[in-house]
């Protein structure tokens, strides 16, 4: 077995159950999470054992390059090129657009509604071949990146 089905292929980045905290101004939600990513192809797996059975949306990953054009600019290098939505409760295979920068960071950004999340992070070492990128194409054409949220 080989390619993004061999479990030997995929490394743990990070696993960890977060809490909503309260900030100065009163809101309550659960913070950002950024990770180092080393792989443009992931898995991250969202639980909310509080969760009401309506809610879909677990987290929205951001993918940021650690780059910068100039050394004058004034903004920070975490340039935002992409995002992505994962549903709660099942893990969520992530082709991040390769723009020849590694590694880069993924913010996790979670929905003000949950108060605790569960979650893993995955990076892929296996060979990144034709038919690894094959058989994510046929997944994502059998899944729906529609979530209803209410």
């Amino acid at each position: 077995m080989s390619g993004i089905s061999d479990h030997l292929n995929w490394n743990l980045t990070r696993k960890q159950t977060l809490f909503a905290r309260k900030f100065p101004n009163g809101s309550i939600y659960i913070p950002p999470v950024s990770l180092v990513a080393n792989s443009h192809l992931m898995m991250f797996g969202f639980k909310n054992i509080k969760a009401k059975p309506t809610w879909k949306l677990a987290a929205d990953l951001y993918q940021n390059l650690l780059v910068l054009p100039s050394s004058t600019s004034q903004f920070q290098a975490a340039v935002q090129t992409s995002r992505f939505r994962c549903s709660l409760n099942t893990l969520s295979l992530i082709n991040f657009p390769n723009f020849g920068s590694l590694p880069f960071a993924v913010e996790i950004r979670f929905p003000i509604w949950h108060t605790q999340m569960y979650f893993e992070a995955w990076w892929y070492s296996g060979e990144e071949t034709d038919q690894s990128l094959k058989a994510l194409t046929e997944i994502k054409a059998q899944s729906s990146n529609y979530l209803t949220i209410e």
